[in-house]
């Protein structure tokens, strides 16, 4: 019950996003140039290399950042899987519970426990999402005169009712849940070690960003790095209402108006949000299949404990 009013706000501003998408769709989407726009991009294998190796290093910048906050002597690779296993369990699942596959990956390691294990993974979305929301705000602060008023009233207002809902759902929940979580989160900030990690994470979404970059480029959408970064920002923020696999409709709808507010070009902008959604889809089943063919093991293990929970598998995780 104490997650129920968080959980009905979250489904119901996802199907808010969906409809939009719709509507969008039913407006703006056009077959043939849709299949003019993903031509185009299969002809510039040069432009899609960048963009490939580039969204694999933001991973590969995250497994870095994860494996230095763990501070334990475990090969790099095991987090990398963790991640790719995460992408594409996201990708397949209507629900964010890519996470699962992080935590059962780490926990399996010699010298880790699964409370441990599922704490490093909760302080890693933490810094994400503080990094992200930086970045969102700062774009808010630069782009806010391009805001017609009765947008950023809209935004005004979500902004401040998301803030009541946390604050109502932090009174209900466990208190020493949360002053764990916090303690390890503020213990992750500390000196040389702190700048090491958000230096790095905010690096991985630049990367990240630079795939709207090439893309919205390409589609012809001007966009700077900059502004690229803010879209990529406040889309993968919006994901946190994902009610289909891989945030499917929830993702083209933030990343369409989040461009329109710096280019407003509604159709240029639902366009580019396909043709990058469908990039980052096509790159999650690539790299899971080549997860999936080099650590069966690891994949049976996710599997189980997708349908089983982490609790209630921790002994088989340790066998």
């Amino acid at each position: 019950m104490k997650h129920k009013y968080g959980k009905i706000t979250i489904r119901l501003i996802g199907i808010g996003l969906v409809v939009t998408f719709l509507w969008l769709t039913y407006h703006y989407f056009e077959g043939s140039k849709l299949l003019d726009h993903f031509h185009l991009l299969l002809t510039a294998p040069d432009k899609l290399t960048v963009m490939f190796v580039v969204y694999g290093v933001s991973f590969w910048l995250r497994a870095l950042v994860w494996k230095s906050y763990v501070g334990k002597d475990i090969s790099l690779t095991v987090y990398l899987k963790g991640l790719f296993m995460s992408l594409l369990i996201n990708h397949l699942a209507p629900m964010k519970i890519g996470d699962i596959a992080r935590v059962a990956v780490l926990a399996k390691q010699r010298g880790v426990s699964v409370d441990e294990s599922i704490h490093s993974v909760a302080v890693m979305r933490i810094m994400d999402m503080l990094v992200l929301c930086l970045f969102s705000a700062c774009g808010m602060y630069m782009y806010l005169n391009r805001f017609p008023i009765r947008t950023s009233m809209f935004i005004f207002l979500g902004i401040t009712g998301t803030v009541m809902i946390v604050a109502v759902l932090l009174r209900k929940w466990n208190v020493k849940f949360i002053r764990k979580h916090m303690h390890m989160f503020l213990d992750a900030l500390v000196g040389r070690r702190g700048v090491y990690i958000v230096s790095f994470i905010a690096f991985s979404w630049i990367c990240e960003a630079i795939v709207i970059y090439e893309m919205a480029n390409m589609l012809g959408l001007s966009l700077s790095i900059f502004e690229s970064v803010w879209v990529n920002s406040v889309t993968v923020s919006g994901q946190v209402f994902q009610i289909a696999p891989g945030g499917l409709a929830t993702y083209e709808a933030v990343m369409a108006f989040a461009i329109t507010r710096i280019v407003p070009l509604w159709d240029k902008a639902y366009m580019a949000a396909i043709v990058t959604h469908a990039f980052k889809f096509a790159f999650s089943y690539i790299i899971g299949l080549v997860v999936f063919v080099a650590s069966p093991k690891e994949v049976q293990l996710v599997r189980s404990l997708l349908k089983k929970g982490v609790r209630e598998y921790e002994k088989s995780i340790k066998s």
